[in-house]
């Protein structure tokens, strides 16, 4: 085969594709990146502590949030993470995208937790994140 500049350019592409899909792997642990998106759903160290956050929650918003807030917060399955009333991170799983119903609006739903999150735990420096049914990321580090 002749090589031309053309050529070689394709052959090389074609290299890097299948060196860079070799790294890949689907069975990694959620880390965030540079600037500390996850964008796959944390594990839960512990279920039992996570869905009961979530209860919790879904309790404070049932008697103090808006009717919006209401409705997307029964969606929260449960809240991984560590948090206090200074700093954090707090990871809301949820079940948007799958169950029963359906979501109309899933982004406003999100936005609509987080916005509630912000109302339940007043923090200086905290970041909430809402993932789907899936453990992809909704909306992250918003803060709270």
């Amino acid at each position: 085969m002749k090589r031309t500049p053309h050529t070689a350019a394709v052959l090389t592409l074609g290299a890097v594709l299948i060196a860079g899909t070799a790294a890949c792997s689907t069975d990694s642990a959620a880390e965030p990146d540079k600037i500390g998106v996850v964008e796959k759903l944390p594990a839960d160290p512990n279920e039992a502590k996570s869905k009961e956050n979530a209860k919790e929650f879904r309790s404070w918003v049932e008697a103090h949030g808006t009717a919006q807030e209401k409705e997307a917060v029964e969606r929260v399955q449960r809240i991984i993470g560590e948090w206090n009333e200074k700093t954090g991170n707090a990871y809301l799983s949820t079940d948007i995208e799958g169950g029963k119903t359906q979501v109309e609006d899933p982004q406003a739903a999100a936005t609509a937790i987080v916005k509630a999150f912000g109302e339940w735990k007043d923090s200086d420096q905290g970041y909430a994140s809402v993932y789907d049914v899936f453990g992809n990321a909704m909306i992250t580090n918003h803060k709270f």
